[in-house]
Formats: structure tokens, sequence, C-alpha cells
């Protein structure tokens, strides 16, 4: 058998990375509209994400770990 074992940290943290990306497009980056630096802040805002998105892909990836099961034997 294979079980599944869920490390939470790794989850939380995972969660926790896209809850970054989504309040650096929806709060930090409208504070910008219409000044000079919108396009600077925009720029680094989307190598951040990307970066952060593959983060928590391998966060994700190690939260979650199969462990097989040894089978118990018949004597």
């Amino acid at each position: 058998m294979t079980k599944i074992r869920i490390n939470f940290f790794n989850l939380i943290a995972a969660v926790c990375s896209l809850l970054l990306v989504v309040y650096a497009w929806t709060m930090f980056l409208p504070m910008y509209e219409g000044l000079i630096q919108y396009s600077e802040v925009r720029n680094i805002i989307i190598v951040l994400s990307v970066l952060l998105l593959a983060v928590s892909s391998l966060q994700f990836y190690v939260a979650f770990r199969k462990e097989e099961t040894k089978p118990k034997e018949q004597s």
C-alpha cells in the first residue's frame, strides 16, 4: 500500500507564497498606477511572481510525500 503523508509546514508555506503573489498584483501594484515608476514596479512584480510560483510548486511537491508501507510477514 502507498500512504501519502502531508507536511503541513510546506503546505502552509506554499499557500502563503500564492497569497503573496495575489497581494502583489491586487493591492501593491495599483498603488503605482499613473506614476512614472509603474512599469519598473510591474516588471519587478512579474519576476517575483514567477519565482514565487516556482517556489510554491516545489513546496506543494514536497508537502505530499508517498510512503511505501512494508507488507506484514506471515509466519
